[in-house]
């Protein structure tokens, strides 16, 4: 530049004339301040050029660095600009992706919500609905697990389920109003057969395609709509049926009697489902009742003594007459005879043979009263025991079924819990009729054991007031 060759110059002058040295033995003290006078004038004029010229130069400099400056801050509004133009562009981004996920989670909601509407209708249906709707729900449920790529695919599939969601609008009018399609169900003896489904609200109505049977039918365990056969009480429903016309039975429990009513089983089935102590704990029970007639009839007929009968003896007794008080003793029989010959034959020999012939007579006939009674008390202990048996039995084999089948099937379990509660029932139903009759029996066995007592004690009364007189 200009200005940096002008300062070179003023500097190789200045350096020239320092590096000048006149011996100043040769030149007078004037000569030399002419001489540096002369110099300096000439520097001073070059430095006032050169001054002047770098006042020149200095102030467009000055202006074009101004303007740089003024540029640089332009520059860097322009950055900060775009730096808040980038963070709201960010911002705006981060946005539009929490609501492109919001809106994901919504349609995967809706889409769950969908299913499950879905699924419910499926698992409502009767039976006989599934031959209609089950291969189209299928589908669409198939079509929504199948995994969704893009979001058309997942707005694809929830089209689909809408679709579905309208067929089961359609089903829940169809069954309002009522319908009827062609199906098959498995007949009541077990055979498969083509005929007409008819539905009315929660019941479901199936004619075979000939008319030979006909009713309500109900989902069996295979899954297949099973026929309840109604033909034989309602023989009209077959034609009502496949006309779509006629009176038709309705079950106001929703299924709920005629369920019972087919779980109803026989007294001998119950006890064939109690197991093998089942068994035992009815012998004992027949036993046990067979002795308690017994002992009743036997009780019922043992006669007491006669009031009439005891005041003749005793009158006898009184009046010294041994002969007519065995006289009137000799048309009895039984006990009463035995007690009242002991009595009269003992008279006259004192209160202690009196007393112990009597005493003999009723510790003889103490065990033909209560005889057998204990049989129907070890009935009665034993057959709750019995039954507990059985129950401990039933849960043994329970948990083996468990132990092989697992606990998905209650069915494979009913026998063992059947044999648990069954034998316990029976057990507990032989067991307290059996203390009852123990009871009255004994309390009958004791009532006529204390009558006898008392009959004793007045005969042996009036015999020691005769030997006094």
């Amino acid at each position: 530049m200009k200005f940096k060759n002008t300062l070179l110059s003023f500097a190789t002058i200045v350096s020239l004339s320092a590096s000048i040295q006149v011996p100043l033995s040769a030149q007078t003290f004037e000569t030399v301040q002419s001489a540096a006078s002369s110099k300096l004038e000439n520097a001073l004029s070059e430095l006032a050029t050169l001054q002047e010229s770098i006042a020149k130069e200095k102030i467009p400099l000055a202006q074009k660095l101004n303007d740089l400056e003024i540029n640089v801050a332009n520059l860097s509004a322009d950055l900060k600009r775009l730096e808040r133009l980038r963070d709201s562009r960010d911002l705006n981004l981060s946005a539009l992706e929490a609501e492109v996920k919001a809106r994901r989670d919504e349609n995967d909601y809706s889409k769950n919500l969908l299913i499950e509407f879905i699924t419910n209708q499926s698992a409502s249906a009767d039976a006989a609905e599934l031959q209609l709707y089950e291969e189209t729900w299928l589908d669409l449920l198939n079509s929504a697990d199948a995994p969704s790529e893009t979001d058309e695919d997942a707005v694809s599939s929830i089209k689909a389920l809408l679709e579905g969601v309208e067929l089961g609008m359609d089903r829940l009018e169809t069954l309002i109003g009522g319908d009827s399609f062609e199906g098959s169900a498995v007949l009541s003896d077990g055979s498969y057969g083509e005929g007409k489904f008819l539905l009315y609200g929660p019941v479901t109505y199936f004619s075979a395609s000939d008319g030979s049977d006909a009713g309500i039918t109900q989902q069996g365990a295979s899954g297949e709509p099973t026929l309840i056969s109604l033909a034989d009480t309602y023989g009209e429903m077959s034609a009502s049926v496949l006309a779509g016309d006629g009176e038709l039975p309705l079950d106001a429990t929703l299924g709920k009697a005629l369920a019972m009513e087919t779980t109803k089983e026989s007294l001998i089935e119950h006890i064939q489902k109690g197991g093998f102590w089942i068994y035992p704990i009815l012998t004992i029970a027949f036993i046990s009742l067979i002795i308690a007639a017994i002992k009743f009839i036997e009780l019922n007929g043992i006669k007491t003594i006669p009031k009439e009968k005891l005041v003749a003896v005793i009158t006898a007794i009184q009046a010294h007459d041994k002969e007519k008080a065995l006289a009137e003793v000799h048309g009895m029989s039984g006990t009463a005879h035995d007690l009242l010959h002991a009595g009269v034959k003992s008279y006259g020999h004192g209160r202690d043979l009196i007393e112990q012939s009597l005493e003999e007579v009723l510790m003889r006939s103490s065990p033909k009263l209560e005889r057998l009674l204990n049989v129907i008390w070890i009935t009665a202990s034993t057959a709750p025991l019995l039954g507990l048996l059985g129950t401990v039995t039933g849960i043994i084999t329970t948990f083996k079924l468990l132990t092989i089948f697992g606990s998905g099937d209650p069915k494979a379990l009913g026998g063992g819990i059947s044999e648990a509660l069954i034998t316990t029932e029976f057990g507990l139903i032989v067991a307290i009729p059996a203390l009852v009759l123990h009871a009255i029996l004994q309390r009958k066995a004791k009532s006529i054991e204390s009558e006898f007592e008392n009959d004793a004690m007045t005969l042996m009364n009036g015999m020691l007031r005769a030997e006094k007189k």
